[in-house]
């Protein structure tokens, strides 16, 4: 595995990662009485150990994949902490309370300590990165740092390119992980703006969103050949 400086974090990122919206049974938290399926939970198992050995050592999940996080907890534990970094992201809340007790929800269900990255989960708009710095999400993550509860704090987007920019040129954010393809470089200005300000770039599903090139189209391979 190859690796590379994130940002003003100063991790050492594995430049493959290990995307978590898939480790869930459900979209859904568990309800009372449901249990997780073995067999699942065996191939995430699985793939994580596998993962690890082939040097891919960053775990990224988020509140709002479901069981994913809960799922993940079952074997986060068990894993040697100082070869893991552990990324979960939570969308904005209405308060810094409200904030303060989803992220209780999220290490209850990684079973783990801290984190090691903290992503605000979809600044979008501009009107949401306004209710993020004013509105408590912000003053609530950095109450999470200063209890040791996360190391780093940054933001996820699926939003246009004058959003993501504007965020990062608040300076309160170390990392991004953002859409930037091959196919589609519109956002490279928000690539450019990120090392500016040193902080780490995470490209959110290369191959799969960024024109599903494990399937190309018969059009795309055309053009390709004989590559």
């Amino acid at each position: 595995m190859e690796y590379r400086r994130f940002g003003r974090t100063g991790l050492n990122m594995p430049v493959l990662t290990c995307g978590g919206m898939r480790y869930q049974q459900s979209w859904k938290d568990l309800e009372a009485g449901q249990k997780i399926d073995t067999k699942g939970q065996a191939n995430l198992e699985a793939t994580i150990h596998r993962a690890l050995e082939l040097g891919i050592n960053h775990i990224e999940t988020a509140r709002g994949y479901g069981t994913s996080e809960y799922q993940l907890g079952q074997v986060l534990p068990a894993l040697p902490r100082e070869r893991i970094i552990v990324q979960t992201k939570i969308g904005p809340q209405e308060s810094e309370e409200a904030f303060l007790e989803t992220f209780d929800t999220s290490l209850r269900n990684l079973q783990l300590g801290a984190v090691d990255l903290l992503g605000i989960h979809g600044i979008n708009t501009h009107e949401i990165l306004d209710r993020v710095l004013h509105g408590g999400t912000l003053a609530a993550c950095r109450k999470l740092q200063e209890r040791g509860l996360v190391r780093h704090i940054g933001f996820s987007t699926h939003g246009p390119t004058d959003v993501i920019l504007a965020a990062i040129q608040t300076d309160e954010f170390s990392y991004v992980n953002l859409h930037w393809f091959y196919f589609d470089q519109l956002k490279w200005p928000a690539v450019a703006a990120a090392s500016e300000h040193d902080m780490g770039v995470f490209i959110i599903s290369p191959s799969e969103k960024g024109g599903k090139l494990f399937d190309p189209p018969a059009k795309l391979v055309r053009l390709c050949r004989p590559l």
